[in-house]
């Protein structure tokens, strides 16, 4: 049978990062597929290439036997592709019933058409109807989109895609953000749409138990390239694939260090709730950070650990109830300049190096941003602690490897001298040796008296490096684990962490 979608030696990278290295992928007509892996893996790029908002570097793209490798967005969406987004996209000043017309009208030749004709327009009228029963939506036609909850507007934003009658339906994570109740929705209506055979649908999802509950094949994409591909029973077994989720055992653990815990709390966080617009993606968490220690936050991808870095680092406004104190000092409304003057640095996980500076010019700038005169991380002190970049102060940022620029991040975050170094990612996306290199530069960071939190989803790492673990799952904490814990396989943590 011919297959619906062909994808063969797809290819996109970024100046000197590759997001995708050579996909190749057939989907016959009907069912889900979910496509699944770490961060940085690829997944959202093969998802914009598939639609058509990226273009590939090379590779091609073969849908229902015609290529559209080259073609816009807009002519593939006439072909039968629709997707929906990771931050939704509806109309909010629009009723519920005129979002999902526009793209009805749209196919339909009459775009320019005034809103008081829809009713008029019978046939307009009853496809309107028909899509938003079949996402549950039917009853709350006449309201604005914008007083829709989160979960409902991305069943909204699913009803506009489906009203441009698709053959393939790319889901781009329809369920981050949501509590249980509105993803048990979610599921239900995307179960229900599979059910129509001339739908097939592709989702990319973080959520594990919505990946296995729904897809009947997975693709699990690493480093740009899939490295697995099979039902899901056999994707759970395969080792590749714990080994990708649960990280490389080839890190030599950091010295235990002596009374962990037991100081005084450089870092408190109460009751912090967050989130993006009406996604909620952080409930209640709290924790405490002493003085001196390295505490992971572990979790898989979407379950709010950079959101909980973002907070603390002052780049989200945690929502009202929330406390943050660093060093006692309430930092919860405090703007980011503010928090990193206290003493607060963070490394994001893209590392946002300034690709036309140089190495040098990267590391000047945080303290020319702070007025930092000096910082005690001179030049030679982090050359100790990063060898490497010993020989690339010359270079451009652009010219520098992704694990030559992680050191530079944390380098650069270093001069600001901080008493609190938060670590979103650290090891994502780098080789064994670099891995080394940034566990034992994180044991001389510690001798310096800095405290570290990290969020990162590599176990082994985290068994490396850390003092103590605390596993997120859905925006709550639900597990604590200590050094020892770490290190005797807890099955908690595997539970989590783990596909």
């Amino acid at each position: 049978m011919t297959a619906l979608l062909e994808v063969s030696g797809l290819a996109k990278s970024f100046d000197d990062f590759t997001a995708v290295a050579g996909v190749d992928l057939s989907l016959a007509e009907g069912g889900i597929t979910g496509v699944i892996g770490p961060n940085g893996a690829g997944k959202t790029t093969f998802i914009n290439l598939l639609a058509g908002k990226l273009l590939p570097d090379r590779g091609r793209i073969l849908f229902a036997g015609a290529d559209v490798t080259r073609l816009p967005a807009s002519a593939r969406v006439r072909a039968g592709i629709a997707r929906t987004f990771q931050v939704t996209n509806v109309f909010p000043r629009l009723t519920v019933e005129q979002n999902v017309a526009v793209p009805v009208l749209a196919r339909a030749g009459q775009s320019l058409k005034p809103w008081r004709r829809l009713e008029a327009a019978e046939g307009i009228h009853a496809e309107v109807r028909r899509l938003l029963e079949a996402v549950g939506l039917a009853g709350r036609a006449a309201e604005d989109a914008a007083v829709l909850s989160h979960g409902d507007r991305r069943l909204l934003e699913i009803a506009l895609a489906l009203a441009c009658e698709p053959r393939l339906l790319l889901l781009d994570e329809p369920t981050a953000g949501m509590g249980a109740g509105e993803r048990d929705r979610i599921l239900t209506q995307v179960r229900a749409l599979a059910a129509r055979r001339s739908l097939t649908i592709l989702l990319v999802e973080h959520d594990m138990e919505v990946v296995f509950g729904l897809a009947d094949r997975i693709v699990v994409l690493h480093q740009g390239k899939a490295i697995a591909d099979g039902v899901p029973q056999r994707i759970r077994e395969d080792p590749r694939v714990r080994e990708i989720y649960l990280g490389d055992a080839s890190v030599d653990p950091l010295p235990a260090r002596e009374g962990t815990g037991a100081g005084a709390p450089l870092l408190r966080v109460e009751r912090l709730d967050a989130g993006y617009g009406l996604a909620h993606v952080l409930h209640g968490v709290s924790f405490t950070v002493a003085r001196g220690e390295i505490v992971a936050l572990l979790g898989r991808n979407g379950m709010g650990k950079t959101t909980t870095l973002r907070n603390v680092a002052g780049l989200n406004t945690p929502w009202r109830g929330s406390a943050i104190f660093l060093a006692e000092k309430s930092i919860a409304s405090e703007p980011p300049e503010r928090i990193a003057e206290l003493g607060a640095s963070y490394v994001p996980d893209d590392r946002r190096i300034f690709a036309d500076l140089t190495a040098a010019e990267n590391l000047r700038v945080a303290e020319l941003a702070l007025r930092r005169v000096k910082s005690r991380w001179t030049r030679a002190r982090i050359e100790s602690v990063f060898p490497p970049l010993a020989k690339l102060w010359d270079r451009k940022g652009r010219h520098l490897s992704g694990g030559e620029q992680k050191m530079l991040a944390i380098a650069r975050a270093l001069t600001t001298d901080p008493a609190l170094l938060l670590l979103d990612e650290p090891s994502e996306g780098l080789g064994p040796q670099i891995v080394r290199i940034l566990a034992g530069a994180l044991a001389q960071i510690r001798g310096e008296g800095v405290t570290v939190l990290l969020a990162d989803q590599n176990l082994m790492f985290a068994r490396a490096v850390a003092d103590r673990a605390l596993v997120m799952e859905r925006g709550r904490l639900v597990h604590a684990a200590s050094r020892a814990e770490l290190a005797g396989n807890d099955p908690a943590i595997h539970r989590y962490l783990a596909v």
